[in-house]
């Protein structure tokens, strides 16, 4: 995908997503197995050929268990043969990093994506003041740790490429959502995913889709329609 904006290019591989909220009825995303079809089909008709569904798990308000997140997800690859959608899909997680985290690791009830991957993030208040340990624990017990949109957070914009590379550091992929680009979170984390691109520290450019509204401008994204 080809993006222009004063001569400048930004190029960007959407060819897997790593990061969406097309599980319905589970946390803010989609509400019904239509829209959710919906939806993936224009996902894959702009070119997404694999998919990782992560469900926000957050303390107390959703907790979403292995079991939640793994009988909705066979409900919806069910019917994405049903319905001829070519598509690799696998399920995850976005957990909400907070002391929890370190029980589920104990427990053995991580859940990461066919990659081994967990997608984490920062509640957009405050960091959490276990992050570090979270991405420690994960790593050792052979998760990859990769932090979500991290030009969504105020307290990261002073220097986001810093803390970005510390992250980097401790072991985490980063992962920068595609409608920032577009100024759907606001000005700043516009001006975040910019400096962080053609750094070489973002691995995955993703969608972070909720519903059919913000697919539809992602869509417009890679018309160029902002650019």
């Amino acid at each position: 995908m080809l993006f222009l904006k004063r001569h400048r290019k930004f190029v960007f591989d959407y060819k897997r997503d790593v990061h969406s909220h097309v599980l319905p009825a589970l946390d803010d995303g989609v509400r019904t197995m239509d829209e959710a079809i919906l939806i993936i089909r224009r996902m894959v008709a702009a070119g997404l050929c694999c998919l990782t569904c992560t469900p926000h798990v957050a303390f107390p308000a959703l907790m979403n268990s292995r079991g939640d997140i793994g009988s909705m997800f066979v409900l919806l690859k069910s019917r994405l043969v049903q319905e001829g959608i070519d598509i690799a899909v696998d399920m995850g997680a976005e957990y909400r990093m907070g002391e929890f985290m370190l029980g589920l690791l104990e427990q053995n009830e991580i859940i990461a994506s066919a990659a081994g991957e967990v997608l984490v993030e920062h509640s957009f208040v405050a960091p959490s003041v276990h992050a570090e340990e979270i991405i420690f624990r994960l790593r050792g017990s052979g998760y990859v740790p990769v932090m979500a949109h991290p030009e969504r957070y105020s307290f990261y914009a002073g220097d986001i490429v810093k803390h970005c590379e510390h992250l980097k550091l401790l072991g985490c992929k980063i992962q920068v959502n595609l409608l920032s680009f577009a100024g759907y979170y606001g000005k700043e984390a516009l001006t975040g995913a910019r400096k962080l691109y053609g750094t070489g520290l973002v691995d995955y450019y993703a969608g972070d889709i909720h519903n059919l509204r913000q697919e539809m401008l992602l869509e417009k994204l890679i018309g160029g329609a902002f650019f």
